[in-house]
């Protein structure tokens, strides 16, 4: 099975080869490098957030625990999405479910048992008391203040994680090749410019419009495309509803994107209404599975060079 395309492959490289690099050096610095080596050995990272694994496993830091969308049974018994197997490699992590509806006594005696040094939860919706609580186990990182939760850039979700594990060189270099993944597609896909676009989920017999304060909305604009104003209500929320006596809004866009989650499109295709629309007619409609919805939602070096390779397909 191909994990890594081309980009994703490019955005990690740099910094495996660095860390090879290093690995390389010379012990003549005596005690002084040995200690460091000692101090990385003893690391134990829990991961948290929603897509925070991905970024500390780009950084070289395998975490002792991961926390995927959704529960179990809904992804990969790992707890990582395929872009991120091959970094994974053979290493067990605890997997911690259902983090994004709250943490319970379970989480907590979850998060405990991995005897974590660290625990980093900034894509993750953690208040003051749970913090408390998270910090009772070890120093906890959560996502900067000024940002609501989920809408942290992932520029920023980087730069928040490399700070707290002492890599910031490190953050730096992975967010100036995960930019790279999109000015590649820009530049290749130079026709697609200024074009409008939109995402959106089916679910509950209307549509789900995610607007740029959310990684979905904001991949689309990364690739170079545009979301309406007009479709993007009053700006305050991430994402839209559009109910079906509306669905003719989308025909002002050049492309629609529809993610498939968990076979929710298959209502849509046979919905007469939206069947009807002439964006759908005209052909100007794309479906995404599961797994790019997925890394869309939490963008980071791992899943965005892995998703743009899923866009460079459908297009």
């Amino acid at each position: 099975m191909k994990i890594f395309g081309r980009r994703t492959m490019g955005a990690v490289a740099m910094l495996s080869a660095g860390a090879v690099a290093l690995g390389g050096c010379s012990r003549g610095d005596g005690d002084e490098t040995a200690q460091a080596t000692d101090a990385a050995s003893e690391q134990r990272v829990a991961s948290l957030g929603l897509g925070d694994a991905d970024t500390l496993l780009a950084l070289g830091i395998t975490p002792v625990t991961v926390a995927p969308w959704g529960a179990e049974g809904d992804g990969d018994p790992s707890g990582v999405g395929p872009w991120a197997e091959e970094l994974l490699g053979d290493a067990k992590p605890e997997v911690i479910y259902n983090t994004a509806t709250g943490f319970t006594a379970d989480t907590f005696e979850q998060v405990t048992a991995a005897d974590p040094t660290q625990i980093i939860a900034v894509n993750q919706t953690v208040d003051a008391r749970t913090k408390g609580s998270l910090e009772e186990i070890a120093p906890t990182t959560v996502k900067p203040n000024g940002y609501e939760d989920w809408q942290v850039p992932w520029e920023k979700q980087v730069e928040t994680i490399a700070d707290a594990v002492d890599k910031e060189d490190e953050g730096d270099k992975l967010i100036d090749d995960t930019e790279k993944a999109f000015e590649e597609f820009r530049h290749e896909h130079a026709e697609l410019k200024d074009k409008s676009a939109a995402i959106v989920m089916p679910y509950d017999g209307k549509i789900g419009l995610y607007t740029e304060e959310d990684g979905r909305g904001q991949f689309i604009e990364d690739l170079g495309m545009e979301i309406p104003d007009a479709l993007q209500g009053d700006g305050g929320s991430f994402f839209v509803d559009i109910a079906p006596e509306n669905y003719a809004k989308l025909n002002q866009v050049d492309y629609l994107f529809v993610l498939d989650y968990n076979g929710s499109s298959d209502a849509l295709k046979k919905d007469k209404t939206f069947q009807g629309l002439d964006i759908v007619k005209e052909g100007r409609v794309r479906y995404l599975d599961t797994d790019t919805g997925n890394a869309m939602s939490m963008p980071n070096p791992v899943t965005i060079p892995w998703a743009v390779d899923k866009f460079e397909e459908k297009l």
